[in-house]
């Protein structure tokens, strides 16, 4: 779509056009923190572009630690901030599923390889304990690889190794 089309559209959906100079307007009355949090969220914008990880994965601080062949386990982490928490200053459970999805998929790709598309088909999650700071270690174990379909548990901790959710999900990918 084409830059005038786009503006047509968001002017006929009673939408501002935010411009460089319109943004500055809306940044000048926040308070220190919230201009910390856009500085981060402009900063994962901005990684996007020369990460293979979307804009959330970067929001999240999300790391592949690899295989630990030890335990037969993907490890992945997340660092909750203050952006990720909801009203109750705890780990949103979206987040949270978000987090947990995006380590299921990422072991996919050390499964199979990342030049297969894979989706997920189900996504069971168990919030066992809030979680408020610090970082989050999510433990995947493929339970069956077939041909298309994975099955895979994670369990997530915190880091006094207490046990925050728990999650099963299945992917599709294709063959």
């Amino acid at each position: 779509m084409d830059r005038q089309l786009l503006k047509n559209k968001m002017l006929e959906r009673g939408m501002e056009i935010m411009t460089l100079d319109g943004l500055w307007k809306e940044l000048q009355d926040l308070n220190p923190n919230e201009v910390e949090t856009i500085h981060k969220q402009v900063q994962a914008l901005k990684r996007t572009r020369v990460s293979p990880l979307a804009y959330i994965e970067e929001m999240m601080n999300f790391q592949s630690l690899g295989f630990d062949a030890e335990t037969g386990v993907y490890v992945h982490r997340m660092l909750v901030t203050d952006e990720l928490k909801n009203r109750y200053q705890i780990l949103h459970g979206g987040v949270t599923a978000t987090f947990i999805d995006t380590a299921m998929g990422s072991t996919v790709f050390q499964e199979v390889g990342e030049d297969r598309r894979s989706v997920t088909l189900d996504l069971n999650v168990s919030f066992l304990k809030p979680a408020s700071e610090g970082w989050l270690t999510a433990h995947t174990e493929v339970i069956k690889k077939g041909r298309t379909i994975i099955v895979m548990e994670t369990k997530v901790k915190d880091e006094q190794g207490k046990l925050i959710a728990r999650a099963s999900s299945t992917f599709f990918r294709q063959s």
